[in-house]
Protein backbone atom coordinates (compact mmCIF):
# COMPACT_ATOMS: atom_id res chain seq x y z
CA UNK A 1 0.00 0.00 0.00
CA UNK A 2 1.09 3.41 -0.62
CA UNK A 3 3.00 5.47 2.70
CA UNK A 4 1.56 8.63 1.95
CA UNK A 5 2.22 11.70 4.03
CA UNK A 6 0.01 14.48 2.67
CA UNK A 7 -3.55 13.62 3.21
CA UNK A 8 -5.71 15.88 1.36
CA UNK A 9 -3.54 19.18 2.52
CA UNK A 10 -2.55 21.69 -0.40
CA UNK A 11 1.22 20.97 -1.77
CA UNK A 12 3.37 23.94 -1.69
CA UNK A 13 6.47 23.88 -4.11
CA UNK A 14 7.80 21.69 -6.95
CA UNK A 15 6.41 18.18 -7.39
CA UNK A 16 9.64 15.65 -7.52
CA UNK A 17 9.66 12.60 -8.28
CA UNK A 18 12.49 10.13 -7.85
CA UNK A 19 12.15 6.63 -9.64
CA UNK A 20 14.38 3.37 -8.00
CA UNK A 21 14.78 0.07 -10.08
CA UNK A 22 14.19 -2.51 -7.88
CA UNK A 23 17.50 -4.85 -7.89
CA UNK A 24 17.56 -3.65 -11.38
CA UNK A 25 20.68 -5.83 -12.99
CA UNK A 26 18.99 -8.85 -11.40
CA UNK A 27 15.88 -7.76 -12.94
CA UNK A 28 17.37 -7.69 -16.41
CA UNK A 29 18.94 -11.00 -15.81
CA UNK A 30 15.32 -12.22 -14.93
CA UNK A 31 13.71 -10.75 -18.65
CA UNK A 32 16.30 -12.28 -20.29
CA UNK A 33 16.27 -15.60 -18.39
CA UNK A 34 12.55 -15.90 -16.63
CA UNK A 35 13.39 -19.27 -14.83
CA UNK A 36 15.77 -17.20 -12.64
CA UNK A 37 12.58 -15.46 -11.23
CA UNK A 38 12.28 -16.42 -7.56
CA UNK A 39 15.54 -17.58 -7.37
CA UNK A 40 18.63 -16.89 -5.37
CA UNK A 41 20.91 -14.73 -8.19
CA UNK A 42 23.34 -12.50 -8.17
CA UNK A 43 25.27 -10.39 -11.24
CA UNK A 44 29.00 -10.34 -10.50
CA UNK A 45 31.58 -7.37 -11.34
CA UNK A 46 34.18 -9.96 -12.89
CA UNK A 47 37.24 -10.07 -15.23
CA UNK A 48 36.09 -13.52 -15.94
CA UNK A 49 37.42 -14.72 -20.08
CA UNK A 50 35.37 -18.12 -19.38
CA UNK A 51 31.88 -19.05 -18.70
CA UNK A 52 33.08 -19.87 -14.85
CA UNK A 53 32.84 -17.26 -12.41
CA UNK A 54 35.39 -17.60 -10.27
CA UNK A 55 36.13 -14.47 -8.28
CA UNK A 56 34.62 -10.73 -8.22
CA UNK A 57 32.66 -9.06 -5.88
CA UNK A 58 28.58 -8.43 -6.21
CA UNK A 59 27.38 -5.74 -7.90
CA UNK A 60 23.48 -6.33 -7.52
CA UNK A 61 21.37 -9.20 -6.83
CA UNK A 62 18.01 -10.18 -6.05
CA UNK A 63 15.47 -9.61 -3.25
CA UNK A 64 15.45 -13.86 -2.39
CA UNK A 65 19.84 -13.26 -2.19
CA UNK A 66 19.40 -9.98 0.14
CA UNK A 67 16.96 -12.57 2.65
CA UNK A 68 20.28 -14.47 3.15
CA UNK A 69 22.90 -11.52 3.76
CA UNK A 70 24.08 -10.82 0.75
CA UNK A 71 24.83 -7.41 -0.34
CA UNK A 72 26.37 -5.42 -2.99
CA UNK A 73 30.15 -4.58 -3.23
CA UNK A 74 30.66 -8.34 -0.95
CA UNK A 75 33.22 -10.32 -2.42
CA UNK A 76 32.20 -13.45 -4.69
CA UNK A 77 33.84 -15.71 -1.85
CA UNK A 78 31.84 -14.51 1.16
CA UNK A 79 28.66 -14.44 -0.83
CA UNK A 80 28.81 -18.48 -2.05
CA UNK A 81 29.15 -18.57 1.59
CA UNK A 82 26.35 -17.33 2.87
CA UNK A 83 24.43 -19.18 -0.60
CA UNK A 84 26.72 -21.86 -1.80
CA UNK A 85 23.96 -22.41 -4.31
CA UNK A 86 23.99 -18.75 -5.70
CA UNK A 87 23.72 -18.42 -9.37
CA UNK A 88 25.83 -15.83 -10.70
CA UNK A 89 25.46 -13.98 -13.66
CA UNK A 90 28.50 -11.35 -15.70
CA UNK A 91 27.43 -7.81 -15.70
CA UNK A 92 26.48 -6.91 -18.91
CA UNK A 93 25.73 -3.19 -18.64
CA UNK A 94 25.13 -2.75 -22.71
CA UNK A 95 21.94 -4.81 -22.40
CA UNK A 96 21.18 -3.15 -18.85
CA UNK A 97 21.79 0.34 -20.87
CA UNK A 98 19.01 -0.91 -23.72
CA UNK A 99 16.75 -2.01 -20.82
CA UNK A 100 17.13 1.66 -19.31
CA UNK A 101 16.67 3.75 -21.83
CA UNK A 102 13.88 2.05 -22.39
CA UNK A 103 12.16 2.90 -19.08
CA UNK A 104 13.53 6.53 -19.31
CA UNK A 105 11.78 7.17 -22.70
CA UNK A 106 8.74 6.16 -20.79
CA UNK A 107 9.46 8.10 -17.69
CA UNK A 108 10.39 11.33 -19.90
CA UNK A 109 6.10 11.21 -21.13
CA UNK A 110 4.96 11.52 -17.33
CA UNK A 111 7.51 14.61 -16.47
CA UNK A 112 8.64 18.25 -17.15
CA UNK A 113 11.76 17.41 -16.48
CA UNK A 114 14.09 14.18 -16.43
CA UNK A 115 17.23 14.18 -14.85
CA UNK A 116 18.84 10.82 -14.87
CA UNK A 117 21.00 10.13 -12.11
CA UNK A 118 22.43 6.54 -12.93
CA UNK A 119 21.17 3.79 -15.00
CA UNK A 120 18.39 2.40 -12.75
CA UNK A 121 17.40 6.18 -11.15
CA UNK A 122 16.13 9.24 -12.28
CA UNK A 123 14.75 12.46 -10.60
CA UNK A 124 11.79 14.11 -12.69
CA UNK A 125 10.06 17.27 -12.16
CA UNK A 126 6.39 16.69 -12.36
CA UNK A 127 4.81 19.68 -11.33
CA UNK A 128 3.01 21.10 -14.22
CA UNK A 129 2.46 17.70 -15.76
CA UNK A 130 0.30 16.37 -12.90
CA UNK A 131 -2.05 19.23 -13.17
CA UNK A 132 -2.21 18.53 -17.30
CA UNK A 133 -3.11 14.66 -16.50
CA UNK A 134 -5.76 15.86 -14.32
CA UNK A 135 -4.66 13.31 -11.74
CA UNK A 136 -3.99 13.21 -7.91
CA UNK A 137 -0.08 13.31 -7.04
CA UNK A 138 -0.80 9.69 -5.83
CA UNK A 139 -2.50 8.38 -9.41
CA UNK A 140 0.07 9.83 -11.20
CA UNK A 141 2.82 7.70 -9.63
CA UNK A 142 0.76 4.98 -9.95
CA UNK A 143 0.42 5.11 -13.35
CA UNK A 144 3.92 5.63 -13.63
CA UNK A 145 4.57 2.62 -11.80
CA UNK A 146 1.51 0.88 -13.83
CA UNK A 147 3.53 1.64 -17.26
CA UNK A 148 7.01 0.82 -15.91
CA UNK A 149 5.66 -2.71 -14.58
CA UNK A 150 3.28 -3.35 -18.19
CA UNK A 151 5.71 -1.83 -20.78
CA UNK A 152 8.71 -2.68 -19.26
CA UNK A 153 8.30 -5.54 -16.86
CA UNK A 154 10.20 -4.28 -13.93
CA UNK A 155 9.51 -3.03 -10.49
CA UNK A 156 10.28 0.89 -9.36
CA UNK A 157 10.20 2.17 -5.78
CA UNK A 158 8.44 5.44 -5.89
CA UNK A 159 9.87 8.67 -3.53
CA UNK A 160 7.95 12.00 -3.65
CA UNK A 161 8.88 15.35 -1.96
CA UNK A 162 9.31 18.74 -2.67
CA UNK A 163 13.11 18.54 -3.10
CA UNK A 164 15.31 15.79 -4.52
CA UNK A 165 17.11 14.75 -1.63
CA UNK A 166 13.53 14.26 0.18
CA UNK A 167 12.15 12.60 -2.29
CA UNK A 168 15.44 10.16 -2.88
CA UNK A 169 15.28 9.07 0.57
CA UNK A 170 11.32 8.72 0.28
CA UNK A 171 11.90 6.23 -2.61
CA UNK A 172 14.75 4.59 -0.30
CA UNK A 173 11.86 4.26 2.76
CA UNK A 174 9.70 1.16 1.17
CA UNK A 175 11.33 -1.69 -1.23
CA UNK A 176 10.66 -3.34 -3.29
CA UNK A 177 7.74 -1.78 -5.32
CA UNK A 178 6.98 0.88 -2.48
CA UNK A 179 5.67 4.47 -3.37
CA UNK A 180 6.08 7.26 -0.41
CA UNK A 181 4.52 10.67 -1.61
CA UNK A 182 5.41 13.40 1.52
CA UNK A 183 4.49 16.76 1.49
CA UNK A 184 5.87 19.77 2.15
CA UNK A 185 4.08 20.51 5.70
CA UNK A 186 4.90 16.90 6.88
CA UNK A 187 8.48 16.83 5.38
CA UNK A 188 10.64 17.97 8.62
CA UNK A 189 8.01 15.20 10.54
CA UNK A 190 9.49 12.46 7.66
CA UNK A 191 12.56 13.55 8.20
CA UNK A 192 13.65 13.70 11.34
CA UNK A 193 13.54 10.42 12.87
CA UNK A 194 15.79 8.98 10.73
CA UNK A 195 19.23 8.08 10.32
CA UNK A 196 21.53 10.70 8.75
CA UNK A 197 23.31 8.05 7.02
CA UNK A 198 19.87 7.92 4.94
CA UNK A 199 20.97 10.92 3.37
CA UNK A 200 22.25 11.08 -0.21
CA UNK A 201 26.08 11.57 -0.28
CA UNK A 202 26.46 10.49 3.73
CA UNK A 203 29.14 8.22 2.95
CA UNK A 204 31.14 5.87 5.77
CA UNK A 205 33.36 9.10 6.29
CA UNK A 206 30.81 11.90 6.81
CA UNK A 207 28.54 9.32 8.79
CA UNK A 208 31.53 8.41 11.01
CA UNK A 209 32.04 12.28 11.77
CA UNK A 210 28.71 13.09 12.52
CA UNK A 211 27.47 10.41 14.58
CA UNK A 212 30.81 9.63 16.53
CA UNK A 213 32.68 12.97 16.85
CA UNK A 214 29.80 15.33 16.74
CA UNK A 215 27.25 13.16 18.18
CA UNK A 216 24.21 13.64 15.38
CA UNK A 217 22.49 10.53 15.40
CA UNK A 218 19.35 11.85 13.25
CA UNK A 219 18.61 14.16 10.46
CA UNK A 220 15.88 15.66 13.37
CA UNK A 221 19.34 16.31 15.38
CA UNK A 222 20.86 17.32 12.47
CA UNK A 223 18.17 20.15 11.87
CA UNK A 224 18.78 21.48 15.32
CA UNK A 225 22.40 21.57 15.05
CA UNK A 226 24.59 24.71 14.77
CA UNK A 227 25.37 25.32 11.39
CA UNK A 228 28.57 27.09 12.00
CA UNK A 229 29.79 24.18 13.83
CA UNK A 230 28.59 21.97 11.17
CA UNK A 231 30.63 24.53 8.21
CA UNK A 232 33.47 24.20 10.24
CA UNK A 233 33.98 20.45 10.55
CA UNK A 234 32.45 19.63 7.17
CA UNK A 235 32.75 22.82 4.84
CA UNK A 236 30.11 23.59 2.13
CA UNK A 237 28.55 20.31 2.49
CA UNK A 238 27.68 20.72 6.48
CA UNK A 239 25.82 23.57 5.10
CA UNK A 240 24.12 21.65 2.47
CA UNK A 241 23.11 18.82 4.89
CA UNK A 242 21.46 21.28 7.39
CA UNK A 243 19.50 22.39 4.71
CA UNK A 244 18.55 18.96 3.00
CA UNK A 245 17.37 18.19 7.46
CA UNK A 246 15.37 21.50 7.49
CA UNK A 247 13.49 20.90 3.84
CA UNK A 248 15.89 24.00 2.70
CA UNK A 249 17.69 22.54 -0.28
CA UNK A 250 16.61 23.90 -3.88
CA UNK A 251 18.71 21.61 -6.11
CA UNK A 252 16.78 21.63 -9.52
CA UNK A 253 15.95 18.70 -11.39
CA UNK A 254 18.36 19.14 -14.55
CA UNK A 255 18.78 17.04 -17.51
CA UNK A 256 22.65 15.96 -17.73
CA UNK A 257 24.26 16.35 -21.14
CA UNK A 258 24.88 11.96 -21.48
CA UNK A 259 21.03 11.81 -21.20
CA UNK A 260 19.62 14.77 -22.77
CA UNK A 261 16.56 14.21 -25.57
CA UNK A 262 14.51 16.78 -27.71
CA UNK A 263 10.69 16.33 -27.82
CA UNK A 264 7.63 17.42 -29.59
CA UNK A 265 3.93 16.46 -28.75
CA UNK A 266 0.12 17.50 -28.83
CA UNK A 267 -3.28 16.46 -27.94
CA UNK A 268 -5.62 15.90 -30.68
CA UNK A 269 -7.93 18.19 -31.62
CA UNK A 270 -10.09 14.67 -31.99
CA UNK A 271 -9.23 11.62 -30.24
CA UNK A 272 -8.60 8.53 -32.56
CA UNK A 273 -6.44 5.17 -32.87
CA UNK A 274 -6.75 5.60 -36.82
CA UNK A 275 -2.94 5.06 -37.73
CA UNK A 276 -2.91 7.02 -41.07
CA UNK A 277 -4.54 10.51 -38.81
CA UNK A 278 -1.69 9.75 -35.81
CA UNK A 279 1.01 9.27 -38.62
CA UNK A 280 -0.04 12.40 -40.09
CA UNK A 281 0.43 14.27 -36.73
CA UNK A 282 3.56 12.05 -35.88
CA UNK A 283 4.75 13.43 -39.61
CA UNK A 284 3.71 17.26 -38.84
CA UNK A 285 5.88 17.19 -36.01
CA UNK A 286 9.67 16.55 -37.64
CA UNK A 287 10.21 19.71 -38.93
CA UNK A 288 10.24 21.38 -35.62
CA UNK A 289 11.80 18.78 -33.59
CA UNK A 290 14.35 18.60 -36.26
CA UNK A 291 15.17 22.54 -36.40
CA UNK A 292 15.92 22.21 -32.31
CA UNK A 293 18.10 19.52 -32.77
CA UNK A 294 20.32 21.23 -35.43
CA UNK A 295 20.02 24.58 -33.97
CA UNK A 296 21.35 23.41 -30.53
CA UNK A 297 24.16 21.60 -32.58
CA UNK A 298 23.28 17.97 -32.26
CA UNK A 299 23.80 14.93 -33.97
CA UNK A 300 21.72 11.97 -32.91
CA UNK A 301 21.25 8.09 -32.86
CA UNK A 302 17.72 7.01 -31.12
CA UNK A 303 14.40 8.32 -32.65
CA UNK A 304 10.93 7.33 -30.28
CA UNK A 305 7.29 7.68 -31.08
CA UNK A 306 4.95 8.14 -27.79
CA UNK A 307 0.90 7.46 -27.97
CA UNK A 308 -1.23 8.41 -24.82
CA UNK A 309 -4.01 6.79 -24.56
CA UNK A 310 -7.76 8.55 -23.39
CA UNK A 311 -7.09 6.61 -20.16
CA UNK A 312 -3.50 7.91 -20.16
CA UNK A 313 -2.02 4.40 -20.85
CA UNK A 314 1.40 5.45 -22.57
CA UNK A 315 2.99 3.33 -25.61
CA UNK A 316 6.56 3.90 -26.60
CA UNK A 317 8.52 2.73 -29.60
CA UNK A 318 11.59 3.74 -30.34
CA UNK A 319 15.52 2.64 -32.52
CA UNK A 320 18.48 3.31 -32.66
CA UNK A 321 21.24 3.75 -35.30
CA UNK A 322 24.47 2.61 -35.11
CA UNK A 323 25.95 5.58 -36.18
CA UNK A 324 24.87 9.83 -35.46
CA UNK A 325 22.86 10.87 -37.71
CA UNK A 326 21.94 14.82 -38.79
CA UNK A 327 19.67 14.75 -41.72
CA UNK A 328 16.18 15.35 -41.34
CA UNK A 329 15.36 12.42 -43.23
CA UNK A 330 16.70 10.02 -40.73
CA UNK A 331 13.73 11.25 -38.38
CA UNK A 332 11.07 10.99 -41.10
CA UNK A 333 12.21 7.49 -42.78
CA UNK A 334 11.97 6.12 -39.26
CA UNK A 335 8.52 7.06 -38.00
CA UNK A 336 6.47 4.89 -39.96
CA UNK A 337 8.30 1.50 -38.99
CA UNK A 338 7.55 2.59 -35.20
CA UNK A 339 4.14 3.76 -35.46
CA UNK A 340 3.37 -0.23 -37.26
CA UNK A 341 4.88 -1.75 -33.68
CA UNK A 342 2.39 0.18 -31.84
CA UNK A 343 -1.12 -1.68 -31.51
CA UNK A 344 -3.83 0.55 -33.42
CA UNK A 345 -6.26 -0.42 -36.71
CA UNK A 346 -5.68 0.40 -40.12
CA UNK A 347 -8.06 3.09 -41.58
CA UNK A 348 -10.49 0.67 -43.09
CA UNK A 349 -11.05 -0.66 -39.51
CA UNK A 350 -13.33 0.22 -37.30
CA UNK A 351 -13.16 -1.23 -33.50
CA UNK A 352 -15.76 -0.04 -30.85
CA UNK A 353 -13.02 -1.70 -27.93
CA UNK A 354 -10.33 0.18 -29.15
CA UNK A 355 -8.48 2.72 -26.40
CA UNK A 356 -8.29 6.01 -28.76
CA UNK A 357 -5.03 8.00 -28.39
CA UNK A 358 -5.79 11.89 -26.87
CA UNK A 359 -1.72 12.81 -27.59
CA UNK A 360 1.58 11.80 -29.74
CA UNK A 361 4.91 13.04 -29.03
CA UNK A 362 8.07 12.16 -30.88
CA UNK A 363 11.16 12.50 -29.29
CA UNK A 364 15.25 11.95 -30.63
CA UNK A 365 17.36 10.93 -27.62
CA UNK A 366 21.47 9.61 -27.56
CA UNK A 367 22.65 13.14 -28.47
CA UNK A 368 26.05 14.50 -28.98
CA UNK A 369 27.39 17.76 -29.81
CA UNK A 370 28.70 18.03 -33.28
CA UNK A 371 32.12 20.07 -31.85
CA UNK A 372 32.21 17.31 -28.92
CA UNK A 373 32.29 14.64 -31.52
CA UNK A 374 34.65 16.48 -33.91
CA UNK A 375 37.15 16.44 -31.16
CA UNK A 376 37.12 13.29 -30.26
CA UNK A 377 37.91 12.25 -33.93
CA UNK A 378 40.90 14.74 -34.08
CA UNK A 379 41.53 13.44 -31.01
CA UNK A 380 41.75 9.88 -32.42
CA UNK A 381 43.54 11.34 -35.15
CA UNK A 382 46.79 12.95 -33.28
CA UNK A 383 46.92 9.94 -31.10
CA UNK A 384 47.25 7.99 -33.91
CA UNK A 385 50.06 9.94 -35.66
Amino acid sequence: MPNILHQNRQWLGNIIFHIDLNSFYPSCEELRDPLLKGKTHAVIMTDKRNSIITKGVVASCSYEAKKLGIRSAMPLSKALKLCPNLILKPVDLTYYKQISEKVIALLETYSDTLEQASIDEAYLDCTNKVSTFGLTIEQHALLMKKAIKEQCNLLCSIGVASTKSAAKIASDYQKPDGLTIVSPDNLQIFLKPLEVERIPGVGAKTEEILKAEMGIESIGQLAKHDVQELMDRLGKKGIWLWQVATGQDRDPVVPREDYLSFSNEYTLEKFTNNKQLILKGLTSLISELYEKVNENGYEFKTIGIKLVNVNFTVITRERSYTSYQNKQESISSIVQYLLDKCSLIDESETSISATPVRKIGLRVSNLIRMEKKKSIKQKSLLEYV
